[in-house]
């Protein structure tokens, strides 16, 4: 994949729980404020090999998310929706959606497959995805974090506490709908501080619009526009043809635990 950084592939393959290898954009190790994108589950979204030969392989969400993310046209929720927060607009140029995927870090918090839409993550696989995000944290380099839903907060504060690492969090005073970002600073092993923002799950009922202000302010992007461009006024959303992945998304985006 020429879009990405490889240079991190054999501290991956040296962590056993990592079963898919985070998405490094070509540009992370270059960025100003090195960034990551934690999203939160992968979910079985068609039976059969075509999901299982996918992700019996550690680049099974790079395949994934260079399908959703990097095929700008593609009526990805979450990653269309993340791009709309980031840059306050409804529609950011392809250029601005290269520029954002080529310079972060995408993982998912959780290590296990949820076997439907209807499963939510135990509070045991959130701090176990927090035990392996913290240490990725670290050997990455990682300075921020984006962190897609808003409940593993109080999972991050055990495995921080288990491994003796100071973490502190917090709601955040802005309240979007009946949802509260909250914030945390985290200390590495090597002792750098990481700061986290956690949102609303971005393919669930999420209004890009309210939660642009405080994407926007509550972490550093230096690469998006320091104001939005004006735009026509279009409607909130639009309706393309989905596949069996994005089907199972849309069914997945019910008021549950986002």
């Amino acid at each position: 994949m020429d879009h990405l950084d490889l240079s991190f592939d054999h501290l991956f393959e040296a962590r056993q729980q990592i079963k898919w290898w985070p998405w490094v954009g070509r540009e992370f190790s270059r960025s100003a404020v090195k960034t990551m994108i934690l999203g939160e589950s992968v979910y079985r979204w068609a039976a059969g090999e075509a999901f299982d030969n996918r992700y019996a392989l550690t680049s099974g969400l790079r395949v994934t998310h260079k399908n959703h993310a990097l095929k700008f046209d593609r009526d990805s929720r979450y990653v269309r929706n993340i791009e709309r927060a980031i840059f306050q607009r409804r529609n950011p140029s392809d250029v601005q959606k290269q520029s954002l995927w080529s310079s972060v870090a995408y993982h998912n918090l959780v290590l296990d497959v949820m076997e439907s839409v209807e499963r939510r993550p135990t509070e045991k696989q959130y701090q176990a995805g927090w035990s392996a995000a913290l240490d990725l944290f670290d050997v990455m380099g990682v300075e921020q974090c984006l962190v897609f839903g808003v409940e593993s907060l109080n999972a991050l504060r055990l495995a921080s506490r288990e491994e003796n690492l100071h973490c502190s969090g917090e709601r955040h005073p802005t309240k979007v709908g009946r949802f509260c970002a909250r914030s945390a600073l985290v200390h590495t092993r090597s002792g750098r501080p990481v700061k986290l923002l956690f949102v609303r799950h971005p393919s669930s009922f999420f209004s890009w619009r309210k939660w642009a202000p405080v994407v926007r302010a509550g972490l550093d992007w230096e690469f998006a526009e320091a104001q939005p461009i004006p735009e026509a006024h279009a409607p909130e959303s639009v309706s393309l043809p989905l596949d069996a992945e994005d089907k199972m998304r849309v069914s997945a985006t019910r008021d549950v635990s986002h």
